[in-house]
């Protein structure tokens, strides 16, 4: 890269792929797609005012102060480590076994649903609902398989209240579990593997040293991609170094 010249005046649009450093020992990852990336600076500046007969609210000093640069970062990506960062908590991977479950008992409910004990039932096995030495029949009951809820749709079948037998198996499932609220904050090191895309060289954006905490909201029912925004105070690195800095590489680098 040249000197500052005429000849080297280039613009910057940065593309890059954000990495996270966790301060907790465990191995960095790939943030996830950015959405953006920011820097802001600012200052407080402190004005000795004049009172004098001839000059009132003339400067006679001032004092210019930075701020610590706040830093943020926007993801649109959903895996399972930003989705804990997301819900500002821990994310881990759960295997619930299959379970046979026989003449467990329930509530006939016609107004609404009664909970079974267990959910993600297997509509691929034999269910069985008994009011008393009576079959109910599929047709007179409703089966939410995913929430373990049935709702008696027939009152011939059976009255509210009456004493349920159910049978059936569960599946087997694999999810990943989020607790939200549970961290105050993420601390680590942010890298940007980048690039100026106006001139092709690489770049990279280094904040060595940040707590993040979560800036805004998430909309489930959005009807666009969610996008999460991580937001903190880019501070001294552990080693001494910047707040941040700017690696601008040379083109054949």
């Amino acid at each position: 890269m040249d000197n500052n010249s005429t000849n080297n005046d280039h613009g910057f649009i940065g593309t890059g792929t954000p990495y996270f450093y966790p301060d907790d020992g465990t191995a960095p990852f790939f943030f996830g797609n950015p959405v953006s990336c920011k820097i802001s600076s600012s200052s407080e500046e402190k004005v000795r005012k004049s009172r004098r007969k001839d000059n009132p609210g003339a400067s006679l000093d001032s004092r210019t102060s930075p701020n610590p640069a706040q830093f943020s970062i926007s993801t649109d990506t959903f895996q399972p480590r930003t989705w804990g960062m997301a819900m500002m908590g821990q994310s881990a991977k759960e295997t619930v076994a299959t379970k046979s479950v026989t003449d467990e008992a329930a509530i006939a409910v016609l107004d609404g649903y009664h909970q079974l004990a267990n959910e993600d039932i297997d509509t691929s096995k034999a269910i069985t609902v008994m009011n008393g030495v009576t079959p109910v029949n599929p047709d007179q009951y409703d089966l939410k398989p995913e929430m373990g809820l049935l709702q008696i749709t027939d009152s011939t079948a059976a009255a509210a209240g009456d004493a349920l037998t159910v049978s059936y198996e569960t599946r087997q499932v694999t999810k990943t579990v989020i607790e939200g609220a549970k961290v105050s904050s993420f601390r680590g090191k942010i890298v940007i593997d980048g690039k100026n895309d106006v001139t092709g060289e690489n770049a990279k954006l280094v904040v060595p040293n940040v707590s993040l905490s979560v800036n805004g909201d998430f909309d489930w029912f959005s009807d666009d991609y969610n996008a999460i925004e991580m937001v903190g105070t880019a501070s001294v690195g552990k080693g001494g170094e910047a707040p941040y800095s700017v690696h601008l590489y040379e083109a054949n680098a």
